[in-house]
């Protein structure tokens, strides 16, 4: 027996990726090599030798000792033993996300996988000519009887030295037939689901082959399912109808208690488990390249990758993901099983046994992620039921002084609201026990009123009265208040403006200081320049919260924009409000006064400041450049006494530089003798100057614009000529206020720009609606486009596949090596399309960051799980998310070292994302918000 114990030492270094318990092979060659003295059992797990006397009869029932009732735990331990009987598989259940496993060579053992497959068979033994040899099957359905896959079959089968194949066509003739009831190994192809359930399926009547592989099973043959056809072993399958986004189930083999799947499915499956019934579904992904293993034993052992499970959780009626991991590579299997063989025993201690849980999280680990995830989630902020009733009531108090016309009153208790509110919110787990069951409460499904009785109804009435589970949430109340402090600034402007206290300063003096520095004299309610600023911050930070959902909040800024004297902007937030409120009069009047009111701006901007723009201009000498830097300034010294334009607009300051190429991409060093006051400038408004801008620099290779407002006018110019300028290499536009309108325009340039090789569109406000255009340009590429960055365009997962689609779509013409998403709320339904890209081999990418985008352990690994070193990716950025040291734990001790690509974690997420944002903070040191913080 020592040379199969050192065979099966070979195999466990050839299947390092399984998991504890994987293998009852290995388990077997243990327990031979610790008893070398002892008699070796020969019906061990995984072992058929040679028999040297007939096969002794089956014994009959009244042969079989029975337990009696007076021992009864002997009948207890008889049922729970017949019980584990009945769930054991009869032979290995092998399933492939795809055939490359059967081909793929441990670099460090030097022993192809399918070795392990081969320990799995069984052997037969003949009475005169000793072991007789394998058979095997190929049952290819799915892919129409393909002559091409069952040659690849053969090839695979030909290394571990199976040569008795055959291919089982639909309808088989006899002979194939007869081949398929003595074969020892049956692999059944993957393909197309609709053919697979019209020929191997069980639910509408008896299919001859699947019911020949089931009792093949039952006799102790070794299945294998690859592909889609590894949904057919468990309790269920499915196929889409013909417009590919309807799910029909039907009934599968039923010889693996769940569903298998592979993860590169055009499917998702978390949405699967609600498409198949939801309730006691559970579904097992396997990614490709990967594998699973069902053992005798029953225990699963997942092959090169990890396993993700996707289970319907009742209580909280949603899918719950689980991972099923290997042990590290550095560990292989023989420790881990040699020590959990003797738990099993009573023979070891905890400290002998504990690395075979070293790759799992503890349960401290496991309550860190969540409380990252939490400290993370801007709603997840919580009030009690008192602090809720006392913000409420100041709340009130607000509305009431507000229709009173009281606006001095009325901010006042909406302030003492607001830090009521921020002081008493709560993060659920610091919640008491009893809070969260009065809040969970809430949640809970009612009685029809039927079915009441009187005191439950009044009951369900006084808790009606309180409200649902989110009301208590501290956004759901910092939403309306910030819109209500809105409302009360701009009132108690119309009131000073009304009562002619300040006329002269509400015309002539800018809303910030001519030097872009604070004032230093106090600021009260009174000022007319402190409302306006202080009614913008309030809307834009409900738009923040939001994520730009709420129609008011839209309609609001642009309220205030109206007051600012900037119709662009207001009629632009309109539009936004009218998609979200459609149909509405008030918002469509106040769109059509700004849209007539903008179009007048550029015009009264030329007559007054025509001589005086046209010579900054010149100044810029644009012929002779090679980078064009312009920096947004609120340094205007215009004197507006007729009060014809927007009182705070930040110019287009010229940043003079030397211009560099670091890395392949170009920058502009400032000058040292750079002075902002001195600077050439061009105005936002003057459209005329922004027409040939960048005609007039032929050789202009770096474009570069952060802080300015360009809106639809300068944009449009820029856009025109951008298009068809043969030398600019890099253009970013940053902090710039696109939005989706401008989107549209940059649509054009991606599309038709054959120069450009970096664009970055950062702080533009974009949306989901602007990530659809974008996504549109570049499908029509086709320059040499290498670097896009769409950070902090407040983008969700809603456009974002489309973006995956351009991505993944065959033969697609993007030339992307680097793709920057950063600080966007993606969270766990974008990282569903993140992955898709990830996963596929049409695109380039070599670079993907996605900072500070939500993204839990969960989308860790749903992430981790696509990374292939047969792609190109190298490097995938993920610092500033919520992903715990547990995780980065597993991930540099399982999969890490395994992987091409270089995975950046932080260490203390939490941290790094406080200070990234105090950073932030402190570049906005002026009273009026930049356009780079508008949404």
């Amino acid at each position: 027996l020592k040379p199969i114990f050192f065979q099966a030492v070979a195999l466990c270094e050839s299947t390092r990726q399984g998991p504890v318990l994987c293998s009852p092979l290995l388990c077997g060659a243990l327990a031979m090599a610790t008893a070398s003295n002892q008699e070796v059992k020969q019906n061990l797990p995984g072992w058929s030798l040679a028999r040297d006397k007939p096969r002794p009869p089956k014994k009959q029932g009244w042969q079989c000792p029975a337990p009696t009732v007076e021992d009864w735990e002997d009948y207890k331990k008889w049922k729970e033993e017949q019980g584990r009987k009945e769930e054991l598989p009869t032979a290995p259940q092998f399933f492939l996300a795809d055939s490359d496993l059967l081909f793929y060579q441990d670099k460090d053992v030097q022993l192809p996988w399918i070795h392990r497959l081969r320990c799995e068979l069984p052997r037969r033994v003949g009475r005169l000519s000793g072991e007789l040899p394998v058979k095997a099957s190929y049952i290819g359905f799915g892919t129409d009887n393909s002559d091409e896959f069952y040659e690849l079959f053969k090839r695979a089968m030909l290394q571990v030295g199976v040569t008795l194949c055959r291919q089982i066509h639909n309808p088989a003739n006899r002979f194939e037939l007869a081949h398929l009831e003595q074969s020892d190994l049956i692999l059944v192809s993957g393909g197309d689901r609709r053919r697979l359930w019209e020929a191997l399926g069980t639910d509408l009547g008896g299919s001859t082959i699947a019911e020949h592989v089931k009792w093949r099973y039952y006799q102790g043959a070794v299945i294998v399912a690859v592909g889609e056809a590894m949904s057919l072993l468990g309790e269920k399958s499915w196929y889409m109808q013909s417009d590919n986004q309807t799910v029909i189930p039907f009934t599968g083999w039923k010889i693996f208690p769940h569903v298998v799947a592979p993860e590169s499915e055009n499917i998702d499956l978390e949405d699967l488990v609600k498409d198949l019934g939801g309730a006691g579904v559970v579904v097992l992904g396997i990614h490709p390249g990967g594998g699973m293993i069902f053992n005798k034993d029953g225990l699963v052992e997942p092959v090169r990758q990890m396993i993700q499970e996707y289970r319907w959780d009742w209580q909280s009626e949603s899918v719950k993901q689980a991972l099923l991991l290997g042990p590290p590579r550095s560990t292989g299997l023989i420790c881990p099983l040699y020590a959990a063989m003797k738990k099993r025993e009573g023979e070891a201690g905890d400290e002998e046994y504990a690395d075979v849980f070293a790759y799992a999280l503890t349960s401290e680990e496991e309550d860190e992620e969540t409380n990252l995830l939490e400290n993370f989630d801007i709603h997840n902020s919580w009030l009690t039921p008192d602090a809720r009733s006392e913000v409420e009531r100041l709340k009130k108090a607000g509305n009431d002084a507000f229709r009173a016309g009281k606006a001095d009153l009325a901010n006042i208790n909406y302030e003492q609201a607001r830090v009521l509110l921020r002081s008493n919110a709560q993060r659920w787990n610091e919640l008491d026990n009893e809070t969260q069951d009065k809040l969970n409460a809430f949640a809970k499904p009612k009685k029809p009123d039927g079915q009441l009785l009187p005191s439950e109804r009044r009951k369900a009435q006084e808790e009606q009265n309180l409200g649902q589970k989110d009301d208590f949430r501290a956004t759901s109340l910092l939403m309306p208040l910030l819109l209500n402090i809105c409302a009360c600034h701009l009132l108690a402007y119309d009131q000073d403006t009304a009562n002619n206290k300040k006329d002269a300063v509400a015309c002539t003096e800018p809303l910030v200081s001519t030097d872009g520095k604070p004032d230093d004299h106090p600021t009260t309610l009174v000022e007319v320049r402190n409302n306006l600023v202080e009614a913008f911050r309030a809307a834009n930070d409900a738009l923040l919260l939001s994520g730009g959902q709420l129609a008011k909040a839209w309609f609001r800024r642009g309220t205030v924009f109206e007051k600012l004297r900037d119709p662009r902007n207001a009629e632009r937030d309109f539009e936004e409000s009218l998609l979200r409120s459609p149909g509405d009069k008030t918002i469509t009047k106040k769109r059509d006064d700004s849209k007539e009111a903008a179009s007048k701006v550029a015009e009264n901007m030329y007559y007054a400041r025509h001589r005086e723009l046209d010579r900054e201009v010149q100044k810029m000498n644009a012929d002779a450049r090679q980078a064009l830097f312009l920096r947004g300034s609120y340094s205007d010294t215009y004197k507006d006494d007729r009060c014809e334009f927007a009182l705070a607009q930040p110019l287009a300051k010229l940043v003079d530089g030397t211009l560099e190429e670091v890395d392949g991409r170009f920058q502009l060093v400032p000058s040292a003798t750079w002075s902002e006051v001195e600077a050439a400038y061009m105005h936002p408004h003057a459209l005329w100057t922004w027409e040939f801008l960048v005609q007039r620099a032929p050789n202009l290779r770096l474009f570069q614009i952060e802080d300015v407002d360009l809106g639809s006018g300068p944009l449009e110019w820029i856009c025109k000529g951008l298009r068809a300028h043969s030398e600019i290499r890099s253009l970013r536009l940053i902090g710039v206020h696109l939005g989706p309108a401008g989107a549209k325009m940059m649509r054009n340039v991606l599309a038709q720009s054959r120069s450009l090789l970096e664009v970055a569109l950062d702080r533009c406000g974009l949306l989901d609606s602007g990530l659809g255009e974008v996504a549109d340009g570049l499908q029509d590429n086709s320059g040499i486009l290498e670097v896009l960055s769409l950070q902090h365009n407040h983008i969700t997962s809603k456009r974002l596949g489309k973006l995956a689609d351009a991505f993944c779509a065959h033969g697609t013409s993007i030339g992307l090596t680097e793709l920057n998403l950063s600080e966007n709320p993606l969270s766990a339904s974008g990282a569903k399309e993140v992955a898709r890209i990830i996963g596929s081999s049409s695109h380039k990418l070599k670079i993907m960051r996605l900072q500070d985008c939500l993204l839990d352990l969960a989308c860790f690994w749903r992430l981790a799980g696509n990374l292939d070193d047969s792609r190109p990716l190298s490097q995938l950025d993920l610092r500033l998310n919520p992903i715990g040291r547990g995780t980065r734990r597993c991930w540099h001790a399982q999969m890490g070292p395994t992987i091409r690509c270089e995975v950046l974690l932080t260490d203390h997420p939490l941290r790094a994302r406080k200070v990234a944002q105090e950073a932030f903070k402190r570049e906005d040191v002026r009273n009026y918000p930049l356009p780079r913080m508008w949404i």
